[in-house]
């Protein structure tokens, strides 16, 4: 309709007097659109939609039957009334007419009269049309706007219904929804079975109810969604039931929450530790059994509606206040420790932690007395090993100091009477006192070394080259080497750059000695240095009598020497600990091995390389 409120007729004839006659005849009546093609036809029935069609049947480029079938074929025109003018009145035209959907025929010339007559009686019917797709779409709209999904289905489950929502959650247009199972089509088979039991149920009402059921729907990409169904059986005027309303809303991400809060609450009650949700006013609206029990209570009941400052001491509730909550409220959590009181008043040590939820807070408590307890008992042992620590350390300063003073002092003058003393009888007796002095001094020594190399966690390193530090221990070695007739072959030449402590250099004096001390007469001593990826491993091999497999691993243990040697070699039997404890400090391993060149040992330590 337009502002003057009259039908619009569109005349559609390739003649233009024609047009004009038609329009003579209607346009007291109606608002008569004129177009001379049926390109020019369809442009203004897309455009302005008018009410009727009249149609010229005979037109060059595009006739009145295709003209007349573009119109029904759309679903915006379809139901604008078509009436085919036409000279041609043969039984073919007029069946040609029907098939494209023609409305009416009027038979050229066109009577006045009857040409009123049929545009009056066509508008009467597209009025009639119009009113009720206007209350149709009014309906559709009101179902349409509403937040859930709603669809009809008939007896025999198919769909007859089905409003935008229901459309959304499916996934689907209209066309393929409407006239499908609703069972068959988009219920899951595992819950086909009671969705058709509910159905039936709908069915037998009988009105007396809305009926509630959750069952999933299969969308068009092949998820599941979880709806609420609430169902109501539709009957017709008679009262005669004729098939089921359904409407429901998606409840899937719902359904997740309430599971996910069940995990939660499930963890929370199988939680060893005490856990609570407390409001903006401190009262418990939630406690585990941990939490009741911690405090002892018999049951989480006996907590709810209560306020949290029962479980503690005024002095607690002070220090919360005054400390503890400001902290809170600026951060929104907070961790400490506090003292607990139970229901028979006894007090505990507890962990606690506190978090910000919704306005209130949740409180994590973990009973920690006994911790406590061996934090106390750790800390008497620590004592104890302090008070340890320093009578070694006494022990130590002993060692070095008023020990070793006096038996230097018994070292010189035993030096000085063996220089003086003639007779063989009184040497031999002054030699026997020398030379365990000497072995007590070196004792001595070697305690005093081995109790501040445990002491030490760590040393500083520099890179330092290997071979002029063993070059070195060789020298100082030289008349041990003589005494015993000792051929040294060493076998490391060039550079070998390492990080190490000038304290390394006591290894190797310990490995060759040992080798000069435990080789026989005339024998060889090696010394050899091998490249193993990122680290030297430095080796001293001697001809000597080797060492068995059991007590290869014994003889780095402090005070430990092997039974036959001692009767032949005197020592302190801390060196070869004192080696280890030296090369760990570097980081880097110490071990024995049969000498694999011939009869002995072969004692090696591995450094970083620099």
């Amino acid at each position: 309709m337009t502002l003057s409120d009259k039908p619009r007729v569109l005349v559609v004839d390739d003649e233009p007097m024609n047009v004009e006659l038609l329009q003579a005849y209607l346009s007291e009546d109606y608002e008569v659109l004129p177009a001379y093609n049926g390109h020019e036809a369809l442009d203004i029935v897309f455009k302005e939609l008018p009410d009727i069609v009249l149609l010229d049947v005979m037109m060059p480029d595009i006739n009145g039957y295709q003209v007349c079938e573009k119109i029904k074929s759309s679903e915006i025109t379809q139901f604008i009334p078509v009436v085919l003018v036409t000279a041609l009145s043969g039984r073919e035209d007029r069946l040609r007419g029907i098939e494209s959907q023609a409305d009416d025929f009027l038979t050229k010339p066109v009577d006045r009269l009857e040409l009123k007559m049929r545009v009056k009686s066509l508008f009467r019917i597209k009025s009639l049309h119009d009113n009720v797709i206007m209350e149709r779409d009014q309906a559709q709209n009101y179902l349409d706007v509403a937040a859930v999904m709603m669809l009809a289905l008939d007896c025999s489950q198919n769909i007859t219904l089905i409003n935008k929502r229901g459309l959304e959650i499916l996934g689907y247009g209209e066309s393929e929804v409407i006239g499908k199972n609703l069972m068959e089509q988009f219920i899951p088979d595992s819950s086909r079975s009671e969705m058709e039991i509910h159905f039936l149920n709908s069915l037998n009402a009988s009105g007396a109810g809305s009926t509630y059921y959750e069952c999933p729907v299969i969308t068009k990409n092949s998820e599941e969604r979880m709806v609420n169904w609430y169902s109501k059986p539709l009957t017709d005027e008679g009262g005669k039931v004729i098939g089921v309303l359904f409407s429901g809303q998606d409840i899937t991400i719902r359904k997740k929450a309430e599971e996910k809060l069940r995990e939660q609450t499930h963890a929370m009650e199988a939680s060893v530790d005490g856990m609570a949700i407390l409001d903006e006013k401190g009262i418990y609206n939630y406690v585990n059994a941990a939490h009741a029990r911690i405090f002892g209570y018999d049951n989480p009941r006996e907590l709810i509606g209560k306020k949290w400052d029962l479980l503690y001491n005024p002095s607690q509730v002070s220090l919360f206040k005054s400390t503890i909550l400001p902290e809170f409220k600026k951060k929104g959590k907070w961790q400490g420790e506090l003292i607990g009181r139970r229901k028979d008043d006894s007090t505990f040590f507890q962990e606690i932690s506190l978090t910000a939820f919704d306005k209130g807070l949740i409180s994590v408590v973990r009973d920690i007395s006994k911790r406590k307890e061996v934090e106390s008992q750790l800390n008497d042992y620590a004592a104890r090993l302090k008070s340890s620590n320093e009578l070694k350390d006494l022990f130590t300063d002993i060692l070095r100091h008023d020990l070793l003073n006096p038996a230097g002092v018994v070292k010189g003058f035993s030096d000085m009477l063996l220089n003086e003393e003639k007779d063989e009888n009184k040497r031999y007796k002054i030699q026997l006192i020398d030379n365990n002095i000497t072995r007590l001094i070196e004792m001595i020594e070697s305690a005093a070394k081995f109790a501040k190399l445990e002491d030490m966690d760590k040393l500083e390193f520099k890179s330092m080259d290997i071979g002029p530090i063993l070059s070195n221990v060789v020298k100082e070695l030289k008349p041990q080497l003589s005494a015993k007739n000792i051929t040294l072959d060493m076998r490391a030449s060039g550079t070998y750059p390492a990080v190490i402590n000038p304290l390394i250099s006591g290894v190797f004096t310990n490995f060759i000695s040992n080798a000069i001390k435990y080789g026989p007469s005339g024998s060889v001593v090696t010394v050899d240095i091998m490249d193993i990826g990122d680290e030297w491993k430095i080796m001293i091999s001697d001809q000597g009598e080797g060492i068995p497999d059991m007590d290869k691993d014994l003889i780095f243990n402090r005070f430990q020497r092997l039974a036959e040697k001692k009767k032949a070699v005197k020592g302190s039997g801390l060196g070869l600990a004192i080696a280890k404890r030296i090369v760990e400090l570097h980081g880097g391993g110490i071990g024995v091995e049969d000498n694999h060149s011939g009869k002995g040992s072969s004692f090696w330590a591995t450094v970083k390389k620099a």
